[in-house]
């Protein structure tokens, strides 16, 4: 009887300082813990694209399961005096409904979520 290997779902916040380390932990997920990772990935860029990604890191698109949620607008909620931290945080705020939607659509559903600390 074959064992199914754990899955961890793993959302980065917006930014490559947030995803690049992201990338990085769901890399060791896989290699040394045995794990399969899917890791989400927040954007308000609709420009941005897998191709963009893959230039990140090519080896972590050999081990994960990388998946570009839709983008979202915050623009009508920001001003100038709008904190950076903020901004991430409404942004998140706006990502959940698609989140949750591809957390759910999942054929194999994660054991694990794992958030980098701006998406908490």
């Amino acid at each position: 009887m074959q064992t199914r290997k754990p899955h961890a779902a793993l959302l980065a916040s917006p930014g490559m300082g947030h995803l690049i380390p992201v990338l990085e932990l769901g890399k060791r997920l896989v290699s040394h813990h045995g794990f399969n990772v899917t890791i989400f990935v927040v954007t308000a860029d609709a420009s941005l694209s897998q191709s963009q990604l893959r230039k990140v890191s090519e080896t972590a698109y050999d081990l994960l399961d990388v998946v570009l949620l839709p983008p979202v607008d915050v623009s009508g909620q920001i001003d100038k005096t709008t904190s950076i931290l903020s901004q991430i945080d409404m942004m998140i705020h706006e990502a959940l409904p698609s989140l949750r939607s591809a957390i759910l659509a999942m054929e194999v559903p994660p054991i694990a979520l794992v958030v980098d600390m701006f998406a908490t």
